[in-house]
């Protein structure tokens, strides 16, 4: 056991078989204590929590766009982690390595040691927030050259890292409000994770993705344990252990990485109360380091704690901001610009009949042409989507029956090969093939990404047409 981590104990020794025992627990504990701090960091737990952030822009349909959108999440995911890897080795952090996982991305680990509450909220920060700023500054990009790898771009940096600053377990957004606000009080906390796990899994159930379900689930049963740890880590406070640490004349700020014997055994006794047998060492001597944490922890100040808040605030402000600003760019630069547009024109079909329908442009480019009963003036007819920024191709098209989607619908690669075809029947989803890899598979509206189910939801609410388009 490395005593350099504990102080001692002064109390004579006490020979009674019971005594002994205990002794030889503490011991035991004390020493899977000094395992746990000198071993490696562990970066198993990273990785994991990186494979399930991919599985859930799996769920998104993140990865639709083949492996352009792949590359681009790469790069996101790294700017992201490099971040936190910037934080850290700035702010003292130990072990601090980044490991890069082929085709997928990075993670970071590293540990704290006697690092402040606001040092620890900063990086949980420093995320996301470079992704949001770089995501801001290509749209500016966009609007000024109207290049739209720019945008697509933009828009992946913005939407993973807003979603990462979101106030749930395990994202940056719930690790910082945890940090700067729920963590002062036990009751506190215990309500923010309850209301953090409930939350989360009704944005799982709302996207459509079963993860964030799964996660919240097991958030909302995980909250009882660290309610006990920090019920604990009061009631220690006020033992005479503690007392006595505090009354020292050389005392300063205890060391997280360090507990004194006195109180280290206080701790272990508390939890052999609180927690009902069996109980692993490693489990205890985990428990150990948590409830000594807590003790040793120190909540922000008040001006640091709006500070922080305030950065939290403004990394949410920054991409509306962005995207008003870029718009008034793009007119003083780009005299083409529109954003949307939309008109209803007359036309002569193939048969020498007039016909009617509404032409879609996007930032200036034809992007949707529908034909119109113009009876009913609902959507009535063939429909194509043009590929943006090129009208020239195809990039799906399908067919209305009295302002509902009938039939299949088609959609189309940049070489103009079918790739996938979705049936409808009166707007009611029938199925779906997509080609992956050259194979052809049928896909049930359970399988279907969250975007793809919205959509859907969206055009089956009521018969379309010009006047009621779905913005």
């Amino acid at each position: 056991m490395n005593e350099d981590n504990y102080q001692e104990d002064d109390s004579s020794t006490n020979d009674t078989p019971e005594d002994n025992a205990k002794d030889q627990v503490y011991e035991e504990v004390l020493a899977e204590i000094d395992k746990q701090q000198s071993r490696q960091t562990n970066w198993i737990k990273n990785v994991l929590i990186l494979a399930i952030s991919l599985l859930i822009f799996f769920q998104l349909g993140f990865f639709e766009g083949g492996l352009h959108s792949v590359l681009m999440l790469i790069l996101v995911l790294l700017v992201h982690e490099t971040g936190h890897l910037v934080g850290m080795r700035l702010f003292g952090y130990k072990n601090v390595q980044m490991f890069f996982i082929p085709f997928f991305g990075a993670a970071v680990s590293g540990e704290s040691r006697n690092v402040a509450t606001y040092k620890k909220a900063i990086i949980s920060l420093l995320g996301p927030l470079p992704g949001i700023i770089i995501g801001c500054v290509l749209m500016f990009m966009y609007a000024a050259t109207g290049f739209d790898d720019y945008l697509n771009t933009a828009g992946m940096f913005l939407i993973i890292n807003c979603f990462n600053l979101l106030p749930f377990f395990p994202l940056d957004g719930g690790r910082f409000l945890y940090l700067v606000i729920f963590s002062r009080n036990r009751f506190l906390e215990l309500v923010f994770k309850i209301f953090a796990a409930l939350a989360l899994m009704l944005v799982g159930y709302a996207l459509g993705a079963w993860l964030l379900v799964l996660l919240g689930v097991f958030g909302l049963l995980a909250v009882k344990i660290p309610f006990r740890l920090s019920t604990i880590a009061m009631h220690v406070r006020h033992t005479p252990a503690h007392t006595d640490l505090l009354s020292q004349p050389d005392n300063t700020d205890p060391d997280p990485q360090k507990i004194p014997l006195p109180i280290a055994k206080v701790i272990i006794d508390s939890i052999f109360e609180n927690f009902p047998p069996p109980i692993q060492t490693g489990t205890v001597a985990l428990h150990t380091k948590e409830i000594w944490e807590k003790i040793c922890f120190r909540p922000s100040g008040v001006f640091s704690t709006i500070f922080l808040l305030g950065m939290y605030l403004l990394a949410f402000c920054l991409p509306p901001v962005a995207l008003f600003g870029s718009i008034i760019v793009a007119h003083e630069t780009r005299t083409d610009f529109v954003l949307v547009t939309a008109q209803t024109i007359n036309y002569q079909k193939p048969d020498g009949t007039a016909g009617l329908k509404e032409q879609v442009f996007f930032f200036g480019t034809l992007n949707i042409e529908t034909e119109v009963d113009p009876n009913s003036n609902l959507y009535h007819g063939k429909e194509i989507y043009y590929s943006f920024p090129d009208a020239n191709n195809v990039q799906a098209q399908g067919t209305w029956r009295r302002g509902k989607l009938d039939g299949p619908y088609n959609t189309y690669d940049e070489q103009g090969d079918l790739i996938c075809v979705s049936v409808y029947d009166n707007g009611e989803f029938v199925s779906r093939k997509v080609k992956i890899d050259g194979q052809w598979t049928e896909q049930k509206w359970e399988d279907l990404s969250f975007l793809r189910r919205w959509r859907i939801r969206r055009y089956n609410k009521r018969p379309q047409g010009p006047a009621k388009r779905p913005q």
